[in-house]
């Protein structure tokens, strides 16, 4: 049985007649049995709110008696973790172009104090011209404006989680600043920092263990690496906003309007 699908669909008629979009079908009494609702609510709110270049867009949503429908951006060049396993590793500059996208849609979201919570690959998708958009916002959280305060539950995915996540200890926006780094730090390696297949171990090492940069990593890509992956989310890069981070060596060769425009 099928719960959850997405089809691809093509509008027939309106401004848009031709434009193909995802239509993704949600089977409500799978969200009530998996206690997805609030998830599915926040997802479609997360989704009407926010308009930018990089984030999914939603441009319809409608329901019958035992569905729900998105209508979603088609996204035809696939998830970025596709990606990544097909080439092994990015070059740095490949990198860098992703992570400047993605860093303008996590700033976007925390301007209207919404922390994503769940920045890895597979949740973030090319479009036709190869430029990202984030999608999967079921672990958002709204109304959180302080860098490292205001949720408290545990949940991610485990390889991504930020320590405050696992320690419980109360985290803000500056969770989505650990899991820019280490999709940055995967994209240049190939597997996310601490990697094992050992759940608890991959804890202790995420709570612990050196981050081990490899040789090939210029400079300014070990240090925003570095200073995203710092364990005290009060000192963590981006704790004073997105500028910040924007204003980073490893992105200085980058002009920010362009990237926004979709110009690089």
């Amino acid at each position: 049985m099928i719960y959850n699908q997405v089809v691809l669909v093509q509008k027939r008629t309106g401004v848009d007649s031709g434009s193909l979009f995802a239509l993704k079908i949600l089977r409500k009494q799978h969200l009530l049995k998996k206690r997805q609702v609030e998830r599915t609510k926040t997802e479609r709110k997360v989704l009407t709110v926010t308009n930018h270049p990089f984030i999914m867009k939603l441009h319809f949503a409608f329901q019958t008696h035992d569905r729900l429908f998105f209508v979603l951006d088609y996204c035809p060049g696939g998830e970025l973790f596709f990606h990544l396993s097909r080439f092994r590793r990015f070059p740095e500059r490949v990198a860098r172009f992703y992570t400047a996208e993605l860093l303008l849609a996590i700033g976007h979201l925390h301007g209207f104090g919404i922390a994503y919570r769940d920045l890895k690959p597979e949740n973030v998708l090319l479009d036709a011209q190869g430029h990202v958009k984030l999608g999967d916002f079921g672990l958002a959280k709204e109304n959180i404006w302080d860098p490292c305060q205001g949720a408290k539950s545990l949940c991610g995915t485990p390889e991504y989680m930020a320590p405050e996540v696992l320690r419980q200890i109360g985290h803000g926006l500056t969770v989505d600043y650990w899991g820019l780094g280490m999709v940055t730090y995967e994209m240049m390696t190939g597997l996310p920092p601490w990697y094992t297949t050992d759940r608890n171990k991959l804890f202790k090492r995420i709570k612990r263990a050196q981050l081990i940069i490899p040789d090939f990593f210029s400079e300014s890509a070990a240090d925003l690496c570095s200073w995203l992956l710092e364990r005290n989310p009060y000192h963590r890069l981006g704790v004073g906003g997105v500028q910040t981070v924007m204003a980073h060596p490893f992105f200085r060769k980058l002009n920010w309007r362009n990237v926004e425009n979709r110009q690089l």
